[in-house]
């Protein structure tokens, strides 16, 4: 197996100028201490939420007099639900979030600007991811993993198919997953709402497109180069019949969206590192491969992760600095590993030298990896806008270039309120 270096893997993410990130616990000589017993509440995604995050608040918790509670929502509303606890006065201390809902959060003030308390350690932190967290010269949260979108196959579905690889351009996706559907069991996988939604943009980008202008304030996803991967992208339910009807339900989790695979009713599907441990725990013995996503004029997949942020409403700021201060810290990537089959954020973990071939493909594969707009209304715009045309289009409610560019207006309307 061949094995990545930190030099490779910071290469293969680098390319945004990078801003100043939190110094992880030991680094910082004045990072804040938990005076007394202190109560948190922390809030992520129904995927991080699990007993691997739980465990190590419960670690942190009983050295420090730190009592964390962890609490899980559905990735779709979580951004919402955080702006509408924050507004009304409540919400948790601590959010770990998709890292693209970052600086909508911070502009908004509702969280807190870290700036004045970071060191110089940017390099050992991904730039991209840094500056995935950062609006307008402040950075509001600290990036936690890093990962892309690569494909997934069934090898032995493939083989009955007589299929001998995985697909490499968009026609060879068709063929394939034409092929590979029938007898109950279909080629390929779609999501619906902010999952649907999520999944377009390396298509756009494959196809030479733009999802917003270079100033931020247009919507551009609904140029002639958007519209075409926006059909191909919707065609695999539309037109090829590729897709398990059942995909229509996706709205909740990414555990919904990869149960088709996990039981083999679905030969491909394009998802992050964050789809492999669960995976392996529902299914251990699946024989599947990850591969670089099929490429159409070029070679693109999306900048993805969470970053870990102390809210604007917490009364205990200091002691729930503590904890970020800790769980980004180098001797925490098993946190990340162990208890997620995650890539992290940092660049020093020496975990990076030891991961399987199915997570080296999303390293090998960062080299292509875009960012997603830093602008405020950018949760809106893809949880929301973009979900919603998403989800009229897979219903059959409206046509792909009607729903497209009626989004990409209201995308331009949400940039223009700021």
């Amino acid at each position: 197996m061949n094995t990545i270096s930190r030099r490779g893997m910071l290469k293969a993410t680098g390319g945004l100028a990078a801003a100043a990130v939190l110094t992880a616990c030991g680094d910082n000589g004045d990072s804040p201490k938990a005076a007394g017993s202190k109560s948190l509440t922390l809030w992520s995604s129904t995927t991080f939420a699990t007993d691997a995050l739980r465990k190590a608040a419960s670690e942190y918790g009983g050295k420090n007099g730190v009592s964390i509670n962890v609490q899980g929502f559905p990735a779709n509303d979580l951004t919402k639900k955080i702006m509408t606890a924050l507004s009304g006065g409540g919400g948790p201390d601590l959010v770990i979030a998709d890292v693209s809902s970052i600086p909508q959060l911070g502009a908004s003030k509702m969280l807190l600007d870290v700036t004045s308390r970071l060191k110089p350690t940017v390099a050992e932190f991904f730039p991209g991811n840094v500056a995935a967290a950062t609006f307008k010269g402040a950075t509001y949260g600290v990036p936690l993993d890093t990962s892309n979108v690569a494909l997934l196959w069934n090898k032995k579905m493939f083989e009955k198919a007589g299929i001998t690889q995985p697909p490499g351009t968009w026609q060879d996706l068709t063929a394939a997953a034409k092929e590979l559907t029938g007898g109950g069991q279909y080629g390929y996988m779609l999501g619906a709402k902010g999952y649907g939604s999520f999944l377009f943009w390396p298509w756009l980008w494959q196809n030479g497109g733009q999802v917003l202008d270079e100033s931020g304030t247009k919507a551009l996803f609904n140029s002639p180069e958007g519209q075409e991967a926006w059909n191909f992208y919707a065609g695999l339910h539309l037109t090829q019949g590729v897709v398990p009807p059942t995909f229509l339900g996706v709205t909740q989790a990414w555990d919904q969206y990869i149960q088709p695979f996990l039981t083999e009713k679905v030969a491909m599907l394009a998802i992050g590192d964050w789809g492999l441990a669960p995976i392996a725990k529902g299914n251990p013995g699946l024989q599947y491969g990850v591969a670089p996503l099929p490429k159409g004029k070029q070679a693109a997949t999306v900048l993805g992760g969470n970053a870990i942020a102390v809210t604007s409403a917490s009364k205990s700021a200091d002691a729930a600095w503590g904890f970020v201060n800790w769980l980004t810290a180098k001797d925490q990537e098993k946190v990340l590993v162990e208890g997620y089959k995650r890539i992290p954020a940092r660049t020093d973990v020496t975990a990076l030298t030891g991961l399987d071939e199915a997570h080296q493909t999303f390293v090998q594969q960062a080299a292509e990896a875009k960012p997603r707009p830093a602008v405020t209304a950018w949760g809106d715009i893809e949880w929301q806008i973009m979900a919603d045309a998403w989800d009229t289009v897979i219903q059959k409610k409206k046509s792909p270039q009607q729903a497209l560019n009626e989004a990409a207006t209201a995308a331009t309307q949400a940039l223009s309120r700021g």
